[in-house]
């Protein structure tokens, strides 16, 4: 064991150090107890547990016993919590010296008093540990509920220690919201003396503290749409039955625009595409080309071009007639696997206009996002449905494409018992009208006497 000297950090803000005191009042008199704790997204509830660890290590130091703190994955969410808790201890400068921490395990020690920390991802060897003073779970919506009732709500049973969980919204279903929830439901029926059992932090209430904050908020919520799913779970913590779809039928229904389909450019419009290659199998996804004009920051989609079990010469050939013809300025093109050498092929011929798209889960997670928020902000549209097979595989393919978020920020989606061609090539044509950047204007040269 060596010591570690710590630095001074900054004090909590008033909302935050409201909901310790309230915690502490609340361990105290529920033993055995869950406490909830939810703040919208970036308000500060990863220092708040900092600051409940370390004030529950001061308090036990003398007397001795245990802390253990689980958060979803090692890297980055426990060394994050960690490093934190230690910051919040380096704000009583004279347990700098008395702190130790053990040079094989994320452990601190203040006196008697421990606190150990761990991964709560399935599959994580963390039996054998005891939770005397509390357990504590960060980012408690992200952890898979059978694992934490398996593998950590034990270490309490012989000691009675509370659990105190801390997170943000999902879908209504995690593990935390779940215990929200049944802490929602004691509260109302509470006395005056109990003490809380959920605490909830608006992100109103964080702006008045950070007006930057605030400011950012605001800027999300025009960006995604004051009821897009994700602004409304983190940031106004309410839980979505829509976040189980890409997008929620009130999205598809913004979609619906008035213009009529195109067969042939229009004279000084701009156009965009994007190209998702599918199979050359008979049950396999079609190969989809759609296209869209660009009106501002507006994509208005104008047609479908899609080719069902044909050979990926035939695809080739006749989209890169299709980039001639319609005078793309630009198309993203599914460059993932047997995609590549299409991309390419294009790419020789069309240059920079050409952006080659390998899928990955960022890459994917990116492109439903911004879909979202097109659909939200109603900046994009499909042409009117005209009763055609594309219109109408369109629309059911959108609405059938789920979304799963595994963690804050990303997303997974697609149909995986169905097609999702037409909804990923919309998706890389929104990209491309996303990239187009303003037109370029031609600059002839001038002629003439001097």
């Amino acid at each position: 064991m060596t010591s570690l000297r710590i630095r001074n950090h900054h004090a909590l803000r008033r909302y935050q150090a409201e909901v310790v005191d309230g915690l502490l009042r609340g361990i105290h008199s529920a033993a055995g107890a869950t406490l909830t704790v939810m703040f919208p997204r970036q308000a500060g509830k990863n220092e708040v547990s900092a600051a409940l660890v370390s004030a529950l290590l001061r308090n036990a130091a003398g007397t001795g016993g245990s802390i253990v703190l689980c958060a979803p994955t090692f890297s980055p969410q426990v060394r994050i919590s960690f490093e934190r808790t230690l910051r919040a201890l380096g704000r009583h400068a004279h347990l700098a010296e008395a702190v130790t921490l053990e040079s094989d395990a994320y452990r601190l020690r203040l006196g008697q008093a421990e606190a150990v920390f761990l991964s709560a991802l399935p599959g994580a060897h963390v039996a054998g540990h005891t939770a005397s003073i509390a357990l504590i779970a960060d980012e408690a919506q992200e952890i898979e509920a059978e694992w934490f009732e398996r593998q950590f709500r034990p270490m309490t049973a012989s000691t009675g220690a509370p659990t105190i969980m801390f997170g943000t919204a999902w879908d209504g279903e995690s593990l935390l919201e779940t215990q929200a929830a049944l802490n929602r439901d004691f509260d109302r029926r509470a006395g005056p003396g109990d003490a809380p059992r959920h605490w909830q932090v608006s992100w109103r209430e964080v702006a008045k503290s950070r007006p930057v904050y605030g400011a950012f908020v605001q800027g999300q919520r025009e960006r995604l749409g004051a009821n897009n799913p994700v602004f409304l779970s983190q940031y106004e913590l309410v839980a979505s039955a829509d976040m189980g779809r890409l997008l929620s039928p009130a999205q598809i229904l913004l979609l619906e625009a008035l213009h009529p389909r195109l067969w042939a450019p229009v004279h000084g419009e701009r156009y965009v595409g994007g190209l998702d290659l599918g199979g050359e199998g008979e049950r396999a996804d079609a190969s989809v080309l759609t296209i869209a004009r660009v009106d501002g920051r507006r994509c208005e989609v104008v047609t479908h071009i899609a080719w069902q079990s044909a050979p990926f010469a035939t695809v080739e050939r006749e989209a890169a007639a299709l980039v001639g013809k319609w005078r793309l300025s630009r198309l993203c093109v599914d460059a993932t696997g047997l995609g590549a050498p299409l991309a390419s092929a294009l790419e020789r011929q069309f240059g920079e206009t050409i952006d080659r798209v390998v899928f990955s889960a960022p890459v994917k997670s990116a492109l439903g996002f911004a879909l979202r928020a097109a659909a939200e902000t109603n900046t994009i549209g499909l042409y009117e449905d005209d009763g055609s097979n594309d219109a109408r595989a369109c629309r059911q393919q959108l609405r059938a494409c789920r979304a799963r978020t595994p963690s804050p920020g990303s997303m997974a989606w697609g149909d995986d018992r169905g097609h999702d061609d037409y909804a990923i090539s919309l998706a890389l044509c929104l990209r491309a009208a996303q990239e187009a950047g303003p037109p370029r204007i031609a600059m002839g040269r001038r002629t003439g006497r001097t």
